[in-house]
């Protein structure tokens, strides 16, 4: 195997012909940015005022001032409810009701119906550019003052719409007139500049209408443009992107199922909306797509996937009934879901075991009993034997197993407990479970700890965090050593951030164990179409109870040699 050439990034040159590292040490500039704040449900808005801190200064300076920028955060007014949710057949007619209520300032209050529009995590906002779906009246005025402590009733009805859908989303914008923030008035001091800002309070209420309709003639017309298997946390997950191209809001169901070459298939995956994902209940799978909008919709796949070529089968529903139905190609290599392994072990091919890693013990935090599940995905027989060792290798006593050997028919599963027994002189131990099969002569080993009185004192030292040419491409690595006397679980995650975008977020260690006097690599993949420039680096490892194994933040220029020489790696393997 060819060793990855590297360089440390706290160094100026590499070796085996890098290019440069730059490293620049420097703060990352604070832009100050002022802005008017849009309603939401939280109701909160910023007020900032600013003064020049000092007097003009004179020649080449005198171009530019210095200003000082507080901001504090206050209430404009309250809105109760955010969204109403009703039942109503087409054509009816639905009255809502309102209540807003001053926090403490005079107001100009203006009410009226805004078309809404949909982000892809399925998140709704209002669209002033677009004209407002028809069939909202309102039977209170549009336009009233609210004076400090007092509460008005925004009051009205919307008619449902005759369209063939199942769900319809009207908008309102409650908007004020703007104030000024306090102390325009006040004497100005001489060579002094002050800064105000208007500031508006608006917010965004929904009135959500579910018609119960069976027959939803353009449900048929969603379609899927995408659909691919992703790693998040190092876990199998399924993306799909749906398509709305009516003027209907619809409802409906989205499952995906992954199935293999030989007619295996895993369990349906529930998708979701991201703005859903926080709920606990089946509501959360609850996928509302707005007119003319494209959601994303993940959700997560249960079970190790062995590597190869796989369809991704997505299926959109109303109720039992199937309205659009599409196939993606998705392949799986070694590499493509790494924090499994700290889940599921897998054992020759098509066992698996769940947990991969084996803790018994009889302090607070730990249960003297376990289950292991295996399971045979394979078309034969398994013959399976465990035996529970010492860190030497020796039998160990202290582990009782429900069972030690048993053979795994195809297609199914075998329940086994491990208990801890009897009293040990140590406060901890740790070994392994050693599991074999007859028929392949393959052997796995489980990370099996044992802790009596208390817990292994966490010792892991960190190495320099390095630039590596890694055959499947760039990546950060970093070297973590166990000199502590038990097995010590890794967390650790990489954020990359450039001047402009949302940060890249890597992660490596996902929980699995590192043995006592090993040492481990942790990588963290950039991904391909990363650019040239200047990044911020933050990284961040951790081990049980949160305890800190290292801290990095540090600005990299990134070069072009950098990232041409790994795009050829990877252009050039198989």
């Amino acid at each position: 195997m060819q060793t990855a050439p590297m360089c440390p990034l706290l160094r100026a040159d590499c070796r085996n012909d890098l290019s440069r590292v730059y490293l620049t040490m420097r703060l990352l500039s604070l832009l100050a940015a002022l802005a008017v704040l849009i309603g939401s449900s939280a109701g909160l808005r910023h007020v900032s005022a600013a003064e020049n801190s000092g007097r003009q200064p004179s020649g080449a300076a005198a171009a530019g001032k210095r200003i000082s920028l507080t901001r504090r955060v206050e209430p404009s007014f309250r809105v109760e409810p955010v969204v109403h949710r009703f039942r109503g057949r087409r054509g009816e007619v639905i009255p809502f009701s309102f209540e807003i209520a001053s926090t403490g300032k005079v107001m100009n209050v203006d009410i009226r119906a805004v078309s809404l529009r949909q982000e892809e995590t399925g998140i709704i906002l209002h669209d002033e550019n677009s004209r407002p779906m028809g069939g909202v009246r309102f039977t209170s005025p549009k336009t009233f003052q609210l004076r400090p402590g007092e509460k008005f009733q925004i009051e009205g009805e919307v008619t449902v719409p005759l369209n063939k859908t199942n769900y319809v989303s009207f908008g309102i914008l409650v908007r004020d007139g703007g104030q000024i923030s306090d102390g325009s008035k006040e004497p100005l001091e001489s060579g002094k500049t002050r800064a105000a800002i208007r500031f508006v309070t608006q917010y965004v209420l929904r009135v959500d209408i579910e018609t119960g309709a069976q027959d939803v003639g353009d449900m048929n017309r969603l379609h899927f443009d995408r659909g691919e298997l992703i790693s998040r946390e190092g876990l199998p997950y399924v993306r799909a992107y749906l398509n709305n191209p009516t003027d209907d809001a619809l409802e409906c169901d989205v499952r995906a199922q992954l199935t293999g070459g030989d007619a295996s298939a895993w369990s349906p995956v529930r998708l979701n909306m991201p703005s859903r994902s926080e709920l606990k209940d089946d509501s959360r799978y609850l996928v509302r797509i707005m007119p003319r909008s494209r959601l994303r919709l993940e959700g997560p796949v249960d079970g190790v996937i062995p590597r190869g070529d796989y369809e991704l089968n997505l299926r959109l529903s109303n109720g039992r009934r199937a309205m659009v139905q599409a196939a993606f190609p998705a392949r799986v290599n070694s590499n493509s879901f790494r924090g499994l392994s700290a889940l599921v072990a897998t054992l020759d091919e098509g066992v698996t075991i769940e947990p991969s890693q084996i803790e018994l013990g009889r302090v607070a935090d730990a249960d003297r009993m376990t289950t292991l599940q295996f399971s045979n995905r394979g078309q034969e027989p398994k013959s399976v034997r465990l035996i529970a060792k010492d860190q030497s290798g020796e039998p160990l006593d202290g582990v009782m197993l429900s069972s030690k050997t048993f053979v795994l028919k195809p297609g199914r599963s075998k329940t086994v407990r491990a208990m801890l027994r009897g009293r040990a002189e140590a406060a901890h131990e740790w070994g392994t479970l050693e599991v074999s099969c007859e028929e392949s002569e393959s052997t796995k080993q489980l990370p099996l700890a044992l802790i009596h009185e208390q817990r292994p004192e966490i010792k892991l030292t960190a190495g320099e965090m390095q630039w590596a040419q890694l055959p499947t491409g760039n990546a950060f690595t970093m070297k973590i050593q166990n000199d502590g006397e038990g097995y010590a679980p890794l967390f650790a995650q990489l954020n990359l951030a450039a001047e402009q975008g949302h940060p890249i977020k890597m992660s490596d260690g996902f929980g699995a164990w590192l043995t006592p006097g090993q040492s481990r690599e942790l990588q963290f993949m950039v991904p391909e179409s990363l650019q040239p420039g200047p990044y911020q680096i933050k990284l961040d490892v951790r081990s049980a109870n949160e305890t800190v194994v290292a801290e990095r933040t540090l600005m990299l220029e990134i070069t072009p040699e950098m990232l041409g020489v790994a795009a050829e790696q990877v252009a050039t393997r198989p």
